[in-house]
């Protein structure tokens, strides 16, 4: 065996191994990200790298109006291509992407396709190859003009289709994930129209108890004070207990109308905080019920978005509405534990507690708990009960806060 065979194996061999790094450098840097326009760029910037090519571009499929859109480009032209659009079958990347199948390309005169695609004066060569996906068409990625005396060769063309075998995957998971960013966005939206749309009905039927019932007990209460004051020092003693026991009744109407306003519509959460704002309801629901309320706050001080106050807020209230109602409990605790990433709201009660496999949502007796399971859904956050006879009940509501510092918002 001569030396040239030995030294073109190894040859061979060194090649090999450099397109099995780069593959593998390919598949870290582009799963790197979750972010599409990141993915994109360093796709691009190791594709241009690694096969040396002058300028590069990757057009993403619009599927609605079926043409590609250059979404990341980079080299001579890229400002003036980036943000583009190309019809499908229109051009080199239209070609690609109409047929499915790579393409590579030496010039305009020796290829009878690339005249056939709209030939291109400032293209000397190119690769182009479709990012597929599962069978789906995700795009094209494009790169021309080798910086090298040598042209693009076919090992060339099929270390490019090995990148974009490695790409497509993590085009499709950014994909994926601006997608889910993008709906948990439209649930932030319906949430905060939601919450404003309830607040304000909330706000609205406050009001016209206070001018309406709320009006009508003080004028009773006025008519009977006017009442007992005609009625002057003749009155019998039966009477003026009737006349005690009416005014006792009215007052105490009084004050629970003007309970129900003020859990209708609570002092603004943006003013006085979302955990005094509990305090301030566990002592109302404390003299009304009877029950002991305890509110306490664990983890460090931070702003929350008015809309997640808010939903909390009623998250709170709904509970201990059922405690009231259902448990039978002498004692109940609020807890609100804030973390970096997390809001955790906690209500829990030494009431007669029941066995949960036997909540049937469709009660009647559980309308309140499928109300609190819809309000933490539309958080985007997590729902718990937990309860067995004899042992009291814990509503654990958990939503996701941005780790990062949130604009001002709602103190706790």
């Amino acid at each position: 065996m001569g030396n040239g065979s030995i030294r073109s194996r190894n040859t061979m061999s060194v090649v090999a191994a450099e397109r099995l790094d780069c593959l593998l450098a390919v598949a870290r840097v582009v799963n790197s990200s979750l972010e599409l326009d990141e993915v994109l760029r360093l796709l691009l910037e190791q594709a241009r790298t690694q096969l040396q090519a002058e300028s590069g571009s990757v057009l993403l499929l619009e599927r609605t109006e079926f043409r590609l859109k250059v979404v990341a480009a980079d080299g001579p032209r890229s400002e003036l291509s980036l943000g583009r659009f190309q019809a499908v079958g229109d051009g080199i990347a239209g070609w690609v992407a109409e047929h499915c199948e790579p393409l590579l390309l030496h010039g305009a005169p020796s290829d009878p396709r690339f005249r056939r695609l709209r030939a291109r004066r400032d293209v000397r060569d190119a690769l182009c190859v479709p990012l597929i996906s599962d069978s789906d068409l995700l795009g094209v990625i494009c790169l021309s003009n080798r910086r090298s005396e040598s042209p693009f060769s076919l090992d060339d063309l099929s270390l490019l289709i090995g990148i974009a075998n490695q790409a497509s995957l993590a085009i499709r998971n950014a994909l994926s994930y601006e997608e889910v960013t993008r709906q948990r966005g439209t649930v932030e939206r319906l949430l905060r129209e939601v919450t404003r749309a309830q607040e304000e009905e909330r706000g609205r039927i406050a009001l016209l108890l206070h001018d309406g019932p709320a009006q009508t007990l003080f004028a009773a209460l006025r008519n009977l004070e006017a009442a007992r004051v005609a009625a002057g020092p003749g009155v019998g003693e039966i009477a003026l207990q009737h006349l005690s026991a009416i005014e006792h009744t009215i007052r105490a109407a009084i004050d629970e109308t003007r309970g129900v306003m003020i859990d209708l519509r609570p002092l603004a959460l943006d003013e006085i905080g979302l955990l005094p704002a509990l305090r301030s309801y566990a002592e109302r629901f404390e003299r009304r019920t009877g029950i002991r309320a305890g509110v306490r706050r664990i983890g460090r001080d931070r702003p929350l978005p008015p809309v997640l106050a808010a939903a909390l807020y009623r998250v709170a209230q709904e509970s201990l509405t059922n405690v009231w109602k259902h448990a039978a409990a002498t004692e109940t605790e609020v807890i609100l534990e804030l973390a970096e990433d997390s809001c955790l709201l906690e209500i829990h009660d030494n009431g007669r507690g029941f066995h949960c496999e036997d909540l049937a949502l469709g009660a009647a007796d559980s309308f309140g708990l499928q109300s609190l399971k819809d309000r933490t859904a539309l958080m985007g956050g997590e729902f718990q009960i937990a309860s067995r006879p004899g042992a009291g009940t814990r509503v654990r509501v958990s939503v996701p806060l941005a780790p990062v510092p949130d604009p001002p918002g709602v103190l706790v």
